[in-house]
């Protein structure tokens, strides 16, 4: 075994696959432990494999989550190309559910949830997996989930994956998938709702005796109901598991939160589900709906309306009188207007103080320019023009400073 990669000493052989090896290592430098996938030798006459190669590391830098596994860097060893990531130790989903069989329900959502949020936070970079499975989930000691290998991932708008060949792993891939028809971030949410169904039964809701006929049951068969859940867990498969990708949940955010409310409803554990009498499904629906209620609150609070608004839409399906939904919408219409009238209001306060800034750079008084920029930044972070002027004025700050340095007699030294 080589001994060192770029600047990583390796320890241990970690995995093998076709891609490469996976590779148990250290940066001596800081005493961290890392995992090194390396590029088979094998793959450099290949380039649609390198593609996934470097996609993989393009992609994976891009994205911060606490469920998405971390990149340090990509690099190169003469021929040897690798990816550094975080080393992680615990157990690969897949292994866990041949080890432990059927999860308890409570586990098994609390488990996928993550999987939801890492996944969502990819989608909200435009970032579609595609191939979402048991084996690229991590699972650590703690039962924290780490999504893994965005090798075959593409970009929303992404022209690259239109030529028809067939990415991902059958059993869990959406229809369209199959189809041919080119995927978006619900085919992710659709692999997702495969994994919950397995964890919840112990089998995979379409495998068949082949290849051929599994693609058949994915394209043209729903998945049995699952014996003694509750039904709103129940909804949350169909959901997912729609053959209509317009049917299904419209982002992994709002089956996060379904499963977060069946966490918190105590269903699972207390309460049994089928309920004879009117009384106790009266009781039932309320406690439901109450937090329903909460959860659309919380998302206005957090200014996230359109989660709020797809949430009153389903509150209204199931509260009655629909009091509840109408004194929600405008609770929503409110927090929409006072939104904008913010928005607008620091957008005008944000041209006057760059308009002011752009004046003190202009008439050289270049630290109050960089003030009013860091007033706009904290603002609006990430604002191109404060950024601009900013670093203009810094610039400019600098190279004053050392020609008037230069000026300065040699034993005298610049006042601060």
């Amino acid at each position: 075994m080589t001994k060192s990669l770029g600047k990583y000493e390796l320890l241990e052989v970690l995995g093998r696959g076709s891609m490469g090896v996976v590779y148990k290592a250290l940066d001596p430098r800081i005493g961290k432990l890392a995992a090194i996938k390396t590029m088979n030798q094998k793959i450099l006459g290949n380039p649609d494999l390198q593609e996934r190669f470097f996609r993989e590391g393009a992609i994976l830098g891009q994205l911060q989550h606490r469920n998405i596994i971390n990149v340090y860097n990509v690099g190169a060893d003469g021929d040897n190309y690798y990816i550094a990531m975080e080393y992680l130790e615990g157990i690969s989903l897949d292994k866990l559910v041949k080890k432990e069989g059927r999860l308890k329900p409570v586990r098994a959502l609390e488990l996928v949830k993550q999987v939801c949020d890492g996944v969502y936070a990819a989608h909200k970079q435009s970032i579609i997996h595609r191939d979402i499975k048991p084996a690229n989930i991590f699972i650590t000691g703690d039962d924290y989930v780490k999504v893994l290998d965005f090798g075959v991932a593409s970009f929303q708008n992404s022209q690259l994956t239109n030529s028809g060949v067939l990415l991902g792993t059958i059993n869990y891939m959406a229809p369209e998938q199959i189809t041919g028809v080119k995927v978006d971030y619900r085919s992710d949410i659709f692999s997702i709702g495969v994994i919950l169904y397995e964890l919840l039964s112990g089998t995979n809701p379409f495998l068949g005796r082949n290849i051929s006929q599994t693609m058949v049951r994915l394209v043209n068969e729903n998945p049995k109901p699952i014996p003694a859940i509750p039904r709103r867990l129940q909804h949350i498969l169909d959901q997912a598991l729609e053959k209509e990708r317009e049917r299904r949940y419209r982002s992994c955010k709002l089956m996060a939160s379904d499963i977060e409310m069946v966490l918190r409803s105590e269903e699972l554990d207390e309460i049994p589900y089928e309920l004879e009498d009117e009384e106790s499904r009266e009781n039932l629906l309320q406690k439901m709906i109450g937090l329903r209620i909460d959860v659309i609150k919380s998302a206005i609070k957090n200014e996230d309306f359109e989660q709020a608004e797809e949430l009153i839409g389903q509150l209204k399906r199931v509260d009655r009188g629909k009091e509840n939904a109408r004194e929600l919408t405008h609770m929503l219409e409110r927090a929409r207007r006072a939104h904008q009238e913010k928005a607008l209001f620091v957008e005008q306060l944000t041209q006057e103080t760059l308009a002011k800034a752009n004046e003190h750079m202009s008439s050289r008084h270049y630290v109050a320019a960089i003030e009013l920029c860091d007033k706009v930044l904290k603002m609006k972070p990430g604002h191109l023009d404060a950024r601009v002027i900013r670093a203009t004025s810094l610039t400019k700050l600098e190279r004053f400073v050392e020609e008037a340095r230069k000026r300065m007699p040699r034993n005298e030294k610049p006042s601060v």
